[in-house]
């Protein structure tokens, strides 16, 4: 028994170690310093329940020219336990993985919103009788949203560790808002109805190593999900680290794969280990196949007559002639 505690106490602290360690390779000042200059600082100031009155701190992260006419992808990123308080870079602690994005084209066609806990309330949790941390959020984005050119049908989100879970409730709670989403480092919460989450991709990503969360409870959420329709598929590493949101986007390209993502369209499945449930003949029939069907045999009709009118007028000329 002692040698067994002594083994987990080992694989703890190398995975907390390894975790830390990461962490201040992401938190480097120079590179952070570069990272805030890509997320304006603005505030919200929300006006019901728990937070009234408060002054909500967020970052966002916004095309540096926007064109007339066009509307953008937003993507949401839900920060870990340790990055809430008042000082909102530290929410931005992780972005050091998509920097490549930030700083290339790419930057040009998305938004990016990150709000902040506070300290007193470090979780993204819901709690159904008094507004919670993801109403504030889900406010913020209303407003970013009212404010500037989004796409309402390109919301994604993701979020690492205590983010992660977040993620999970709100897809539970709102199915029909988002086109995508990563959660990462986070188990899935067993208490959630996972068959609502199927009109959303999902690409999660777990190690193995991370004592801190419930690798099965990831794995029967992808089971629930898929069996019900759904397209969700697990991505995971035989190591000892919790933040895997920064596997996610440095080794994956996670961002953009989110950016690709539009609600009600053809999406692109997450590339993950899972196997997908095929959608139903009949729904696909109805939507796609049958429509196609339809103008085919239009246009090969029009096309015969137009054939047979050319034809015919031929052999009245050469008649005639």
């Amino acid at each position: 028994m002692s040698r067994r505690l002594s083994i987990f106490g080992v694989a703890l602290f190398a995975s907390m170690f390894t975790m830390l360690m990461g962490n201040a390779q992401d938190s480097d000042p120079s590179r952070l310093h570069e990272i805030v200059e890509y997320f304006e600082e603005r505030t919200f100031q929300y006006t019901a329940g728990k937070y009234q009155d408060a002054e909500i701190k967020y970052r966002l992260h916004t095309p540096t020219s926007i064109r007339y006419g066009r509307k953008y992808p937003l993507v949401i990123h839900l920060h870990g336990l340790g990055e809430a308080g008042s000082d909102n870079t530290l929410s931005l602690l992780h972005f050091r993985s998509i920097l490549p994005v930030l700083v290339g084209p790419e930057s040009e066609d998305f938004f990016m919103l990150v709000v902040q806990c506070p300290s007193e309330t470090p979780a993204w949790s819901f709690n159904s009788a008094k507004d919670g941390t993801l109403d504030v959020l889900m406010a913020v984005m209303e407003h970013v949203i009212a404010e500037n050119p989004i796409d309402k049908k390109r919301l994604t989100v993701t979020g690492v560790s205590s983010g992660g879970a977040g993620v999970w409730t709100l897809l539970s709670k709102y199915p029909d808002t988002f086109a995508g989403a990563v959660p990462t480092a986070s188990s899935a919460p067993s208490h959630l109805p996972f068959a609502a989450l199927k009109k959303t991709p999902i690409w999660t990503f777990v190690t193995n190593g991370d004592v801190m969360i419930n690798r099965e409870s990831v794995q029967t959420a992808m089971c629930m999900v898929n069996n019900s329709g759904g397209s969700m598929a697990i991505t995971g590493w035989d190591i000892l680290d919790h933040n895997t949101w920064r596997h996610a986007m440095r080794d994956h390209d996670c961002l953009r794969w989110m950016l690709e993502q539009r609600k009600g369209s053809w999406f692109s499945p997450p590339p993950g280990i899972a196997v997908h449930k095929p959608q139903s003949f009949l729904p696909v029939f109805f939507k796609y196949i049958l429509p196609l069907t339809i103008i085919v045999i239009t246009i090969s009709l029009s096309l015969g007559t137009i054939c047979e009118r050319i034809s015919d007028t031929w052999q009245t000329v050469r008649k005639r002639s």
